[in-house]
């Protein structure tokens, strides 16, 4: 009889979810979500297997043939040419800006005084935080301040009209992608949210 499958902790949202080969009558690889975010903590993030297992919440045993069975579907669709589909199946969304009206959000910029976190789910949003934004009036630097915070609170995007490189890169590095985007309507947000889902 087989055992039940344990639940894994799956925190990175793929952010794109195929890939094809100029040939698009190609036949196509699904690598499951635990293989994607076992590639994003390994081969990304560059954490040993015992650390990746960990965060995943299962045993070394379990993530090293989660990760040897990503390795072998992407080897094989890059070398057999074959459409890469990821399963998603992180339900929730997390996003992040800074904007200068914490009511109706407007203007995001880095050096805006409010911080603004939003979980959501296919339901549409169930929780809006804000908080002073911790370089508001700082001489501190966004790469060196935003991308531990963000990280600690799950989110997937982080907004925003003046990204820099350095941000950009120290956001990569936790798994937090980047949207150019200058405004934010309150009233769009739901629609905006659920095109990311």
């Amino acid at each position: 009889m087989a055992r039940n499958k344990s639940k894994r902790d799956l925190k990175f949202k793929p952010k794109f979810k195929s890939f094809v080969p100029i040939d698009k009558d190609a036949q196509t690889i699904t690598l499951l979500h635990e293989e994607i975010e076992a590639i994003y903590l390994m081969d990304y993030k560059n954490l040993y297997q015992e650390d990746a297992a960990t965060s995943m919440g299962v045993s070394r045993t379990t993530f090293s043939r989660i990760i040897k069975s990503a390795r072998t579907k992407l080897a094989t669709a890059l070398v057999n040419g074959k459409k890469i589909q990821i399963q998603d199946e992180n339900k929730e969304l997390c996003v992040a800006f800074i904007c200068d009206d914490k009511e109706n959000f407007h203007h995001l910029s880095i050096r805006n005084e409010f911080l603004v976190f939003i979980q959501s789910d296919e339901s549409g949003i169930k929780e809006i935080e804000i908080r002073k934004n911790p370089i508001y009036n700082s001489d501190e630097k966004p790469a060196h301040v935003l991308p531990e915070l963000l990280s600690s609170k799950g989110i997937n995007y982080f907004l925003g009209s003046d990204i820099g490189e350095g941000l950009k890169n120290s956001l990569l590095t936790k798994g937090i992608f980047t949207i150019s985007k200058e405004f934010l309507k309150k009233d769009e947000l739901k629609g905006f949210l659920h095109s990311y889902m």
